[in-house]
């Protein structure tokens, strides 16, 4: 969601390729987010790049939803387990535990800056970091620095 807010959605396409996303997602994005920048970037890149997969295991959806976890957050879990996927982008700190706890490669939304500087897709990670904490993302300050000097800045 932050991604889309501040105009860089397009990052994660040029940094994974296609991209995979559950039904729940979907729904939570473009029809409960109507109108939001989200909503109008996934809907610019279905099909193009980024793709509705349903997930086999909703026994599993259901047990992480019935532990707390919103069906987006639930489904992308399974969907990127039974993908084996290269990582999953995923900022709640509860979705987080469970996705570590499914042994999924999670990257936060900082993360994606970092990784788009190291790849020379950005100039500066700074700027962007600031953004998002702006835009009310939540980053401990020492996260905040860890991320800056892992670039260079």
């Amino acid at each position: 969601m932050y991604l889309a807010a501040l105009g860089d959605f397009g990052l994660i396409h040029r940094l994974f390729g296609k991209i995979a996303i559950p039904q729940a997602v979907f729904e939570e994005v473009v029809v409960g987010g109507a109108g939001l920048p989200v909503a109008k970037s996934v809907q610019a890149a279905i099909a193009s790049w980024l793709f509705v997969v349903a997930i086999a295991d909703t026994s599993e959806a259901d047990r992480l939803r019935k532990g707390g976890l919103h069906s987006g957050e639930s489904e992308a879990i399974v969907l990127a387990t039974e993908l084996s996927s290269e990582a999953l982008l995923m900022d709640d700190g509860d979705g987080i535990r469970s996705a570590v706890a499914a042994a999924a490669n999670v990257i936060r939304t900082p993360g994606i800056y970092r990784m788009a500087k190291q790849r020379g897709l950005l100039a500066a990670v700074r700027p962007k970091i600031d953004a998002l904490r702006s835009a009310g993302f939540w980053l401990r300050d020492e996260h905040y620095r860890m991320i800056l000097e892992s670039v260079g800045e």
